[in-house]
């Protein structure tokens, strides 16, 4: 009984962590920790070579006492695979009285090199920078994001999973600017007919693909994308005012059809009808049209 009740408890969240261990890729590791509680100068880094080359993290270990400390057993350092540290070296440890001290004398190094090897990587993290985000938007403003190749690599930097092609788009405008009004506009060319003035303005748009309608998670993409425009694209686009149209195109639906009933008011083709559901479940919507930085018009089905 006491077994079966200690099997229905709940896993805490360093319990997931270690079991977890190698399904994880060390930036992800380290925010997860970060947004638990456990800061950068809790984090002790050590190589093994024990592990394999098919991971970078091989373990995780927690510890309460008699400090509060997480230790990352990672597949690199001074005893990984790819170690440039001599096999004498290694050699010498094994025969020696007492392994365990050397390799301790060895971890404190250990530790510093992936330390720094990850302050190099993932600056944004390592408090180089006081400001991070302004340190960003200064070098956005050095980069012409008004091109095709530009907003391109931005579109996949933002949705890695999805395939994307950024292309040139024709933004309709209407101006009451050139309207011709009696006593005052001049018949030489400069003044149109009628209240408003229609001219095509030079934009952008980016086209997202997703094979399955879903994510590995179980969540829909059109909320996805959603969410990662509002909170990541849009915002570093805002003081660029430049029109833009986003669209996600579902490759494959796994609920395109179903069968055609008899006493249906409408009927489809071969017994067979598509599935109505909710505006999102269509083959290609708008996720976002507009100018950036001003209010858009969004979740339209093509």
């Amino acid at each position: 009984m006491a077994a079966a009740i200690s099997s229905q408890t709940p896993m805490t969240f360093e319990e997931r962590v270690v079991r977890e261990a190698r399904r994880f890729d060390l930036k992800p590791l380290l925010d997860v920790l970060q947004a638990h509680g456990y800061g950068r100068e809790e984090i002790l880094f050590e190589s093994t070579d024990e592990g394999s080359s098919g991971s970078v993290v091989h373990a995780v270990r927690f510890a309460t006492k008699p400090l509060r400390l997480v230790t990352i057993t990672l597949n690199m350092g001074l005893l990984g695979d790819s170690s440039l540290l001599p096999s004498y070296f290694l050699m010498l440890i094994e025969r020696s009285r007492d392994p365990e001290r050397f390799y301790d004398f060895l971890r404190f190094f250990d530790h510093r090199l992936l330390e720094n090897l990850t302050r190099a990587l993932y600056v944004e993290d390592s408090g180089v920078y006081k400001d991070w985000r302004g340190f960003q938007r200064s070098f956005l403003r050095m980069l012409s994001l008004g091109s095709t190749s530009t907003l391109g690599w931005l579109a996949q930097t933002y949705f890695p999973e999805l395939r994307t092609h950024t292309s040139r788009h024709a933004f309709a405008t209407e101006t009451p600017n050139h309207a011709a009004r009696a006593g005052i506009s001049r018949l030489d060319g400069t003044s149109v007919m009628g209240r408003v003035y229609e001219s095509d303005a030079a934009g952008f748009k980016i086209d997202l693909f997703a094979e399955e309608e879903v994510n590995s998670r179980g969540r829909a993409w059109p909320s996805i994308v959603l969410e990662r425009l509002d909170e990541r694209l849009l915002p570093i686009l805002a003081p660029q005012r430049i029109p833009l149209v986003v669209r996600l195109t579902v490759m494959t639906h796994a609920s395109w059809t179903r069968v055609d009933f008899s006493f249906a008011d409408e009927h489809g083709y071969l017994g067979y009808e598509r599935l109505r559901g909710d505006p999102e479940a269509g083959h290609t919507i708008v996720m976002y049209k507009g100018i950036t930085g001003q209010d858009p018009l969004v979740g339209r089905e093509e």
